[in-house]
């Protein structure tokens, strides 16, 4: 009995090894749309694990067998791959198919395969460790309550970039008592920049994701260190950042808008 469960639990982490192996982001190019069946009309891949979604924002990719996935930040994308066919399979890109267009030029960034191809294979590992059996393919609960926190830990310290961004995100309202009850009145309480936000901050840039810069941006500015927080959105926008500017341009026409609205 022993010997036979001993087995089973072998055979399932042997199966869990080959499959995360089997993972790599060296799909490159870029895909329009075939039909009107979808919100999303192109991909772009870099050959090394990003892809620029209808050239607004970037995401993180990787494919395994016949199957990829998108991660656009919060959301997930699931595709089959079809003779150089990428049809939608998951929500938000069901019944969705895109081909691969010659005419268009899409940057290959695979400088180092070992690196892109150990990338994508933790980009698997959170995938398998998180996946949830519905056509959203992601379990937000567990995500948003916390009970992921284990999964972004350790994969965090083993290189995944996306991982310390949703450490950052948790930990950023642990840290920050009132930011989603009254996020008006924390400047007011003066708190200090967590030193755990910002070395995990500094992970996540020295990880290669420029969204690190965004992130802490957005936490300075919570602090009301205005300042920093500009400075910070400045730096990533030089470092690549599509989030960066994003950030900085919605509180500035917010300030406007405070602005006006004192004036009346």
């Amino acid at each position: 009995m022993m010997k036979n469960k001993l087995l089973r639990l072998l055979f399932i982490v042997y199966g869990y090894i080959l499959s995360a192996q089997g993972a790599d982001n060296a799909l490159h190019g870029y895909y329009g749309a075939d039909n009107d069946k979808t919100l999303y009309s192109s991909f772009s891949f870099d050959g090394n694990g990003k892809v620029l979604i209808m050239d607004m924002d970037y995401g993180d990719y990787f494919t395994r067998n016949d199957s990829l996935i998108i991660y656009p930040d919060k959301s997930i994308f699931i595709f089959k791959i079809k003779k150089d066919k990428l049809i939608g399979v998951s929500n938000w890109v069901e019944k969705g198919i895109w081909s691969p267009k010659k005419d268009s030029v899409s940057t290959n960034n695979r400088r180092n395969p070992a690196d892109a191809k150990k990338k994508a294979e933790l980009l698997a590992e959170y995938y398998d460790a998180t996946k949830k059996t519905s056509k959203s393919g992601l379990d937000f609960e567990a995500l948003a309550s916390g009970k992921t926190n284990e999964i972004n830990e350790k994969l965090c310290q083993k290189g995944l970039a996306k991982a310390c961004m949703n450490l950052f995100g948790l930990n950023m309202m642990e840290y920050t008592p009132g930011l989603l009850s009254d996020p008006g009145k924390i400047p007011s309480k003066k708190l200090k920049p967590h030193p755990e936000l910002i070395s995990l901050s500094k992970r996540i840039i020295e990880l290669g994701e420029p969204e690190g810069y965004t992130v802490l941006g957005s936490y300075y500015y919570v602090l009301g260190l205005k300042e920093k927080a500009f400075k910070t959105w400045d730096e990533g926008e030089k470092k690549g950042s599509l989030k960066s500017p994003l950030a900085k341009a919605s509180v500035e026409i917010q300030e406007e808008l405070d602005q006006e609205d004192q004036k009346k």
